[in-house]
């Protein structure tokens, strides 16, 4: 059986530059990028899936986001990943190819562990755990230093803890503290999900993954 694996790690861990340089290593494994996914070729679902998109990421960063209800961010993010699979991992799963996607829930959650609210913490695990699995997991182990310089002058205030502190700030400090803290999370929270999780440095690249997916790829 294909496994569906996932790249997972801070912001600036490096997850979509791996990917894609896997995608480019092997014609074997279906590398899904969730910010620039192939067409399904439906257009309705298409549509759908890049309103979704457009709505949970590509919203303007002068909009706070973060103001709204942390409830509402939850169940858009269900929704969407739900979608995302049904229309991309699955479809390729039945053509018995392993897929790799550039994160899953992962970061999210563990970002919502730090928000202090435990109603919203026990709600997230609820929600998310009901979403398909991934069968393997690979954490890129960057630091947060280094997710620091990739990110520079390109970072989100959501990812310097905008949704935690209720404030726009993009400075070093504030993103490096933040990626700090959500990596502590983040590890912590995939140390108890089954599926067996495999670890690279921030600068793991295509021959550092294919051996991982030797099983099933002959690259």
């Amino acid at each position: 059986m294909p496994e569906f694996w996932t790249i997972e790690g801070i912001d600036g861990a490096g997850k979509s530059h791996l990917l894609s340089r896997l995608a480019t290593a092997t014609s074997q494994v279906t590398a899904l990028h969730k910010d620039h996914p192939p067409r399904t070729g439906y257009p309705w679902l298409d549509r759908r899936l890049s309103l979704m998109h457009e709505l949970t990421w590509g919203y303007d960063h002068a909009e706070p986001v973060w103001d709204y209800p942390a409830h509402y961010w939850l169940h858009s993010l269900m929704a969407w990943y739900t979608l995302f699979h049904h229309a991309y991992v699955a479809p390729a799963l039945d053509r018995d190819r392993p897929v790799v996607v550039d994160g899953w829930y992962f970061k999210h959650q563990a970002r919502m562990t730090l928000s202090g609210d435990e109603r919203l913490v026990s709600q997230a695990e609820d929600v998310f755990s009901a979403l398909p699995q991934p069968d393997r997991i690979v954490l890129l182990t960057t630091p947060a230093e280094v997710a620091t310089t990739r990110r520079a002058g390109t970072s989100k205030p959501s990812e310097h803890g905008a949704f935690t502190t209720k404030r726009a700030t993009t400075s070093s400090a504030t993103f490096a503290d933040y990626q700090t803290r959500t990596v502590r999370a983040l590890e912590e929270l995939l140390s108890t999900h089954p599926a067996p999780m495999h670890t690279l440095p921030s600068t793991a690249d295509e021959t550092d993954l294919l051996p991982l997916l030797h099983g099933e790829v002959n690259a």
